[in-house]
C-alpha cells in the first residue's frame, strides 16, 4: 500500500515538473534577460550572446523584435548573435519590441512551428509544407514560420531554391522562413534505424525530436505536416499551444490486426491457445504490444486541436481510431493537397494535345516500390494479349503499351525495378513496355502531355496525386477501384449518377484477386471476369467490377466507342474542370487561411487559460 503511494506521489512530482518548470524553461527568459542582450548590443565589436540552456526563450525574444527573423536559425551552430540591423536599436525600438504582449495586441507576431524533419525531400508530403508556408505568410505580416528540418547538409537559402525548381512554389518571404536544424535525435525517426520494434521506436524518436526542437525554439502554434504523432504529448504538456495536425495515412490502423494471430483481447479470440505452445505466447505478447500502441496513438490523436486528412480514406480511418477527439470537440476534417492543377491545366489547354494526337501509350507514374504493384500490370496486361491478340508480338495500333515512368530512392526500389524487368522478359513484353526512370519534372509533363491513358494499382492508396496529375493534363485514368483514387479523385464531374460501378465521366476502374479485401466466396460463378465485391458501406449489397484485363478487353476491343476521340475529349474536359475546382494550390491555400483563424482564436485561449500570468505574456 505505502509502495502505491510513493509510486503516485513520483508521478504527481514528475506530472508537475513537465506542466510546470518545463514551461517556464523553453518560454521564459532568465531574470535579467535584457542586460544580456543590451550588454551584446553596447559592445564595440561583436560578441555572441551567452544564453545557457535558455536557448529557446532568448531567441524567443530576438524574433518576434526583429526585422529579419530568417537571421537567426541555428545552421552554422547554436550560438546567438544579432542581426546587424537589429545591433542598431536605434531609439531603443528592438529591445522595447521584446516587452511583454498583450494577449489581444494588433502588433503582437505569432510563431507558426512547422514540424517536418525531412522539408527538403520533395515529395508529396513536402508540396504539402511549403504550400501551407506560403499561405500562412500571405495570411498575416505578422506570421513567422518556423521550419524544423533535419537536412542539415542544405542551407536555408538552397531549401527554398528546391522548393522553387520542385514545386514552383515561387516569391517565399524568406525573412519570415527560420529554420531550426535538428542534428541530436534525428536517426530516431527512421524506420530502418530499429531493428526492432520500429514503430515505438519512431514515436520515442518524435517525442525526443520534438523536445530537441522546443530547445531550440518554441513555436506558438505546432503544425505537424509529416505525420510524427509522438510529437503532440511534449508540445500539448509542455507548452500548451493548439496543435494542428496534416495527415497523409494513419500510422497504425485496425487492418494491421488482420495480420496476428489472435486478432483482439475477446476471450472468443483464444479458444485455439494452447498453454503449452510457446509460439502461442508470442502471439498473445504481439497482440498486448499492437493494442498498446493503438491505443497510445488514439490518445496521441486526442492532443490533436486540428486534424487535416488528406482524403476520405484517411478522414474514415482517423475517425474510427481517434476516438477520444469526439469527447474533446476536436475538428477532423478533409483537406485535399494541393496539387498545382492550375498551372498543370493551362498549360495542357494550351497546348495543341487533343486525344487524337495523343499516343495510344498506358502511363504509370509511380515509384518503383512493390505496393505500387507493377508486377499485376504486368500479369493483367500478358492476359489481355493472350487473350484478344494471340500471334501478335509487336505493337500495332489497336494494342495500347505500357510506360513505367518513376523513380528509385532507395537499393530496394532498385532491386524492384531490376525484377520487373525480369518479368518483362519472361512475359516476353518487351516490345510492348519501355521503362522511364529518375527523369526530371519536365519529362514527366511531356509523357502526360503525350498519352491517352493513366494507370495506377495501387490498393488502397490514400491519396495519389499522381491521378490528380492524369487528370490534369488531359490522361485518362484508369485506376484501382479504392481509397483516394476511386473515393476522392476520380468521382465524375458534376454530380454524375454512374451507372456502372466500374466508370463514370471522368475515368475507368478495376479491381484484382490479388486484392486483400477479395473474398472469393462471394465471388459470382458466372462471370469469372467481373470480381463481385460487397459494398463498404452496405455487406448486402454486391458490386462488381472488371479486372485490369478485362477493363483492357473492354475498352480496346469490345467496346471501343467508349475511348473513341469524341468521347475521350468529354472525359478530358470533365477531368480538368474536376481538379481545378478540387485540388489546386488556390482551394488549399483559401481553406487552409481558415483553419489559421481558428488555430490564432484558440492560440489566445490557450495562451490566456493555460499558462499562469507570467508565461501569458512570454
Amino acid at each position: 500500500m505505502y509502495l502505491i503511494l510513493v509510486v503516485l506521489v513520483l508521478v504527481y512530482l514528475v506530472y508537475l515538473v513537465i506542466t510546470t518548470a518545463l514551461p517556464h524553461h523553453f518560454l521564459i527568459p532568465s531574470q535579467h534577460w535584457k542586460d544580456k542582450i543590451l550588454k551584446v548590443l553596447n559592445h564595440p565589436t561583436p560578441i555572441y550572446l551567452k544564453v545557457g540552456s535558455k536557448r529557446s526563450s532568448f531567441r524567443r525574444r530576438l524574433v518576434l523584435a526583429s526585422v529579419q527573423p530568417s537571421f537567426y536559425t541555428n545552421f552554422i551552430n547554436n550560438k546567438l548573435k544579432i542581426q546587424p540591423e537589429d545591433s542598431k536599436n536605434e531609439n531603443n525600438q528592438f529591445i522595447n519590441q521584446m516587452s511583454k504582449r498583450d494577449i489581444n495586441d494588433t502588433n503582437r507576431k505569432l510563431l507558426y512551428g512547422f514540424f517536418h524533419p525531412y522539408a527538403n525531400n520533395g515529395g508529396g508530403g513536402e508540396r504539402v509544407l511549403w504550400e501551407s508556408v506560403k499561405a500562412t505568410l500571405l495570411a498575416d505580416d505578422r506570421n513567422i514560420a518556423i521550419i524544423y528540418t533535419t537536412n542539415t547538409d542544405v542551407e536555408p537559402l538552397n531549401i527554398l531554391e528546391n522548393v522553387s525548381k520542385k514545386f514552383q512554389i515561387n516569391n517565399l518571404d524568406s525573412k519570415r522562413i527560420l529554420f531550426i536544424y535538428l542534428r541530436r535525435f534525428n536517426n530516431l525517426i527512421d524506420g530502418a534505424y530499429w531493428k526492432h520494434f520500429s514503430l515505438i521506436g519512431q514515436l520515442i524518436g518524435s517525442i525526443l525530436l520534438a523536445l530537441e526542437a522546443m530547445q531550440e525554439l518554441s513555436p506558438d502554434v505546432w503544425i505537424d505536416t509529416m505525420g510524427l504523432p509522438g510529437s503532440y504529448l511534449p508540445v500539448s504538456l509542455i507548452l500548451k499551444i493548439p496543435i494542428l495536425a496534416y495527415v497523409h495515412y494513419p500510422i497504425i490502423q485496425p487492418e494491421m490486426f488482420n495480420k496476428l494471430k489472435f486478432k483482439s483481447l475477446k476471450l472468443s479470440e483464444f479458444t485455439q491457445f494452447s498453454w503449452l505452445n510457446p509460439r502461442d505466447y508470442i502471439a498473445l505478447g504481439k497482440l498486448i504490444y499492437w493494442s498498446l500502441l493503438y491505443w497510445f496513438y488514439a490518445f496521441l490523436g486526442s492532443r490533436v486541436d486540428i486534424t487535416l486528412a488528406n482524403g476520405t480514406w484517411t478522414h474514415n480511418h482517423l475517425e474510427s481510431i481517434w476516438v477520444f477527439n469526439r469527447a474533446f470537440g476536436n475538428q477532423l476534417e478533409i483537406l485535399y493537397p494541393p496539387c498545382g492543377t492550375e498551372s498543370l491545366s493551362s498549360e495542357s489547354e494550351s497546348e495543341s494535345n487533343p486525344p487524337q494526337s495523343r499516343l495510344n501509350k498506358l502511363l504509370y507514374v509511380a515509384q518503383f516500390r512493390p505496393e505500387k504493384r507493377h508486377s499485376l500490370i504486368l500479369k493483367e496486361y500478358s492476359q489481355f494479349l493472350k487473350k484478344n491478340f494471340p500471334n501478335v508480338s509487336q505493337p500495332n495500333s489497336s494494342i495500347p503499351t505500357i510506360v513505367f515512368l518513376g523513380s528509385c530512392r532507395t537499393p530496394d526500389d532498385t532491386s524492384t525495378l531490376t525484377l520487373l524487368k525480369s518479368e518483362v522478359e519472361q512475359l516476353q513484353l518487351s516490345n510492348f513496355v519501355e521503362f522511364v526512370v529518375d527523369q526530371p519534372y519536365s519529362e514527366v509533363i511531356h509523357w502526360l502531355s503525350i498519352s491517352k491513358f493513366g494507370l495506377n494499382a495501387m490498393w488502397n492508396e490514400h491519396f495519389g496525386i499522381g491521378v490528380v496529375e492524369y487528370l490534369a493534363r488531359g490522361v485518362i485514368p484508369l485506376v484501382h477501384a479504392s481509397a483516394g483514387p476511386y473515393l476522392d479523385i476520380v468521382t465524375g464531374w458534376n454530380d454524375e449518377n454512374k451507372e456502372e460501378a466500374w466508370r463514370n465521366n471522368t475515368g475507368f476502374f478495376f479491381k484484382s484477386y490479388d486484392d486483400p479485401d477479395f473474398e472469393p466466396s462471394i465471388q459470382s460463378k458466372e462471370d469469372t471476369e467481373y470480381l463481385t465485391f460487397q459494398d463498404r458501406n452496405d455487406s448486402s449489397i454486391l458490386i462488381s467490377y472488371p479486372s485490369l484485363s478485362q477493363l483492357f478487353s473492354e475498352l480496346f476491343v469490345n467496346q471501343p466507342q467508349l475511348i473513341s476521340d469524341t468521347n475521350l475529349e468529354i472525359l478530358r474536359s470533365n477531368g480538368i474542370e474536376l481538379v481545378k475546382n478540387k485540388f489546386s494550390n488556390h482551394t488549399f491555400d483559401t481553406q487552409w487561411i481558415q483553419y489559421l483563424n481558428n488555430l490564432e482564436g484558440l492560440e489566445k485561449s490557450y495562451r490566456e487559460h493555460r499558462r499562469d500570468k507570467v508565461g501569458m505574456v512570454f
